[in-house]
C-alpha cells in the first residue's frame, strides 16, 4: 500500500500549553483510517496541525512523500490536504452552491470543479434541489453535507473530517457513515477520520489509532482494535 500521510513525534498545541506529545501516525491510500478518543485528548489539535491550521513545536509531516510540515496552509490545500472541520463551518448568508463554488478557490479544484459538482449531486440529491437555498437554513443533517460536499469540491487526495457526526439523530450518523464509505468504495477516497461515534467509527474504518492524553496509546486495524480487550472495555462497553 502508499503511504499518503505519515506523522512522525508531532508535538504541538496553543500558546505555551503542549497538547500532543509526539503523536505518530500513518494514513495509507485508499483507506479510511480513524482517530478515537474521548473530548481533549487532542484530535481536533492534530487534524489542525497536520492542516496547517496550527503551528508544528516539532516533528514531522510528510503527504504524497513530501515534507509539509512548514508549509502554509493554503499550500497545503492546493496539494490536496483537505479538512472538513468540526461544527461544519458553512457561509451560512451565502448559499449552497456560493458555498460549494468558493471551496474551489485552488488550482487543482478549480479545473475539476463541473466534474467534482456532479459527484456532489449524485452522492447528495438533497444539496442539488436546494442549490439557491441559504445554508444557515438548513437542517443539522443538510448542513453536514455541505460541509462533505465542500471537501469534496476542493478535490482532496486525502480528507480529514472532524466528527461529521457531531449533533445528528443516530439514523443521519449512519447516513454519514454510508456516505463516507462510499467514497472509498466508489471513489477510492482516502479518509482520516475523527470520531466520537465509535460504533460509526469502526464499522466503516480500516485501521485505527487510540488518543489519550495527546499521546496514541493503541493502533491496529479495526478488527484487531474489536479484540482487544483494552480497546472493548474502554469504548465498546464489553
Amino acid at each position: 500500500m502508499t503511504t499518503v500521510l505519515e506523522v512522525s513525534g508531532l508535538v504541538s498545541g496553543y500558546g505555551e500549553t503542549e497538547v500532543l506529545h509526539g503523536v505518530n501516525l500513518k494514513v495509507e491510500k485508499g483507506t479510511i483510517t480513524t482517530l478515537l478518543g474521548s473530548n481533549g485528548v487532542g484530535k481536533t489539535t492534530t487534524l489542525w496541525t497536520i492542516s496547517g491550521i496550527l503551528k508544528a513545536w516539532s516533528g514531522k509531516i510528510t503527504f504524497m512523500g513530501e515534507d509539509v510540515t512548514k508549509l502554509p496552509a493554503h499550500h497545503r490545500a492546493e496539494k490536496g490536504l483537505i479538512l472538513v472541520p468540526e461544527g461544519r463551518r458553512l457561509w451560512p448568508q451565502l448559499t449552497v452552491y456560493e458555498n460549494l463554488y468558493l471551496a474551489s478557490f485552488t488550482e487543482r479544484a478549480k479545473e475539476k470543479f463541473d466534474e467534482n459538482l456532479e459527484k456532489v449531486y449524485n452522492l447528495f440529491p438533497r444539496l442539488k434541489e436546494r442549490l439557491n437555498q441559504k445554508a444557515g437554513t438548513l437542517s443539522g443533517g443538510e448542513q453536514q453535507m455541505l460541509a462533505i460536499a465542500r471537501g469534496l469540491i476542493s478535490n482532496p487526495e486525502i480528507l480529514m473530517m472532524d466528527e461529521p457526526s457531531l449533533g445528528l439523530a443516530p439514523k443521519l450518523v449512519q447516513d454519514i457513515g454510508n456516505v463516507i464509505k462510499r467514497l472509498r468504495d466508489e471513489e477510492g477516497l482516502t479518509v482520516l477520520l475523527v470520531e466520537q461515534s465509535v460504533q460509526m467509527a469502526i464499522s466503516i474504518g480500516d485501521y485505527g489509532y487510540v488518543m489519550e492524553n495527546g499521546r496514541i496509546v493503541l493502533e491496529g486495524t479495526v478488527s484487531e482494535l474489536m479484540e482487544n480487550p483494552k480497546f472493548k472495555e474502554a469504548y465498546l462497553g464489553m
